[in-house]
């Protein structure tokens, strides 16, 4: 019989990270459609709190560059830079305003 092996704390972390990660730069197409909507704080707010995800991507590509991450979890990060690089202007020209 199979036994169940717990997932470590960093496994638990990486895939809630890149789970976090995911939504929040799929919606960064949304953002910019509403920018122009917002209020000027709500303006700040997201440009001050974005690189607190910035720091979380940071950390998922050094486990990457490490690898610390399991053959599923390197599959999703992968999704999860493409993703990345598909949004970056659009985010780039938000925190640019």
């Amino acid at each position: 019989m199979a036994q169940v092996v717990p997932q470590t704390q960093t496994d638990v972390w990486v895939d809630r990270s890149i789970d976090y990660l995911a939504r929040e730069w799929e919606a960064v197409p949304g953002v910019a459609a509403a920018w122009d909507k917002w209020a000027e704080e709500d303006h700040l707010d997201f440009v001050l709190e974005w690189p607190l995800r910035e720091d979380r991507l940071l950390q998922l590509r050094q486990f990457s560059d490490e690898g610390r991450l399991s053959a599923r979890q390197r599959r999703r990060y992968i999704e999860l830079e493409d993703l990345v690089q598909r949004h970056r202007p659009a985010l780039a020209r938000l925190l640019a305003d």
